[in-house]
């Protein structure tokens, strides 16, 4: 299943609603290694670098994300769906989250 199906089927959320106009980087945080708009265009090209990626396990990242799309994506179900599925995958150890 592709990183985009598996968002949609498990939040409702649709990454392709995304336009590319970045307003969600604006709630850059250090601990980010990809920001969130370049999460997304990841997403939709189905690579799994985001599952190993620094921005899904940070906290200050996860409060900027929930209101941080113009066009009403969640990206903060967004993330945490994705958290979800690195550990399944045995990508990241639970304690630590790296």
């Amino acid at each position: 299943m592709s990183l985009r199906r598996l968002i949609l089927t498990k939040t409702g959320q649709d990454v392709s609603r995304c336009r590319g106009c970045r307003l969600c980087d604006e709630e850059y945080s250090r601990e980010q290694d990809i920001p969130l708009y370049s999460l997304i265009q990841l997403i939709l090209m189905n690579d799994e670098e985001v599952l190993t990626s620094r921005t899904l396990w940070s906290d200050e990242v996860l409060r900027c994300a929930r209101d941080a799309c113009t066009r009403e994506l969640d990206l903060e179900k967004i993330l945490l769906v994705l958290r979800e599925e690195s550990i399944r995958r045995g990508l990241v150890k639970t304690e630590g989250h790296q």
